[in-house]
């Protein structure tokens, strides 16, 4: 029970991350800058759609077990990172790799960027 509730609670602190920082950047993501300009109502209104759907979509995965949409496989390897670090997994997702370390240069880190920018 002790493991079902660890992955529980990684997974849930990643995606409260991911909310968190859907919600710092709401008026503003980087989709948006290929469309409108930063600054403009447009750009806002662009982002805020990109984000309230994402801000949904991040809060229903932090509140329902993981579980019933990761595999065995994804689990184990949860318990493998503290729980701190997946909250800042989502929360400043572009502080780090795609193997999970931290990046050496932030000279060129846009901190509204989340993995999901390039869909």
């Amino acid at each position: 029970m002790f493991i079902w509730m660890e992955e529980y609670l990684k997974h849930s602190a990643l995606n409260f991350g991911q909310v968190l920082h859907g919600l710092r950047h709401f008026l503003s993501h980087p989709a948006a800058d290929r469309v409108y300009p930063r600054g403009t109502f447009h750009h806002a209104a662009r982002s805020m759609r990109i984000r309230s759907a994402r801000l949904g979509n991040d809060l229903f995965f932090a509140l329902i077990p993981p579980h019933w949409h990761h595999t065995r496989g994804e689990l184990e390897g949860m318990t493998k990172t503290p729980l701190k670090r997946w909250f800042e997994y989502g929360y400043r997702p572009w502080r780090f790799t795609e193997a999970g370390e931290l990046r050496d240069d932030l000279s060129s880190a846009d901190k509204r960027w989340d993995p999901r920018c390039d869909d």
